[in-house]
């Protein structure tokens, strides 16, 4: 059947999916894109590398040195790291699982300070996100993974001229694609 799953096995996953920043005020969205490739241990605990990228347009903006000119808050990110899954119910046609990544992050925000002056910035930071998925089996190599995330400090940013910068609220990602088990 389509849910035979013992011994080790390698994974790799393509999706694409979507970003949103709930938590702040610039209710920024936009397209994501993530790659997995990983190597199951029998228990169901997996282990692998991980890329995601995302662009996500937020709010509009006033120019403060030019009220008519509106600009919109960008948050973007492209992180690689490595990403732990745990899998349950390896021999089910659906299997969900449980995932933390820990990633270095490149960042290009663009942002408004305290005065409402927008301004792009360049940031290289460590991250982490909490990641729930769930697998379901077609065959016994080919599935469809669909996952959702809360992804940490892969977004920084700095409100005044003097500060040190901060951390962006967290961003949920929603994610679906192709999964291969090998």
């Amino acid at each position: 059947g389509p849910a035979v799953a013992e011994g080790w096995h390698g994974y790799a996953s393509l999706g694409a999916g979507v970003t949103l920043d709930h938590f702040s005020d610039w209710r920024a969205k936009g397209p994501a894109l993530q790659a997995w490739l990983g190597v199951e241990t029998p228990p169901g605990l997996s282990l692998g590398a991980v890329f995601e990228t995302t662009q996500t347009w937020g709010r509009q903006f006033a120019d403060a040195q030019d009220p008519s000119q509106l600009s919109r808050v960008q948050l973007d990110y492209t992180a690689v790291g490595i990403e732990a899954r745990l899998r349950f119910f390896g021999d089910k046609p659906v299997t969900p699982w449980l995932g933390a990544r820990l990633a270095k992050s490149w960042a290009k925000p663009f942002t408004p300070n305290t005065v409402g002056q927008l301004r792009r910035e360049d940031f290289d930071v460590t991250s982490m996100a909490f990641r729930v998925g769930l697998d379901g089996w077609f065959s016994d190599r080919w599935g469809v993974s669909l996952s959702t995330a809360l992804q940490f400090c892969d977004l920084k940013f700095t409100k005044e001229p003097d500060a040190d910068s901060t951390c962006a609220k967290p961003l949920q990602s929603i994610i679906a694609g192709p999964v291969l088990r090998f």
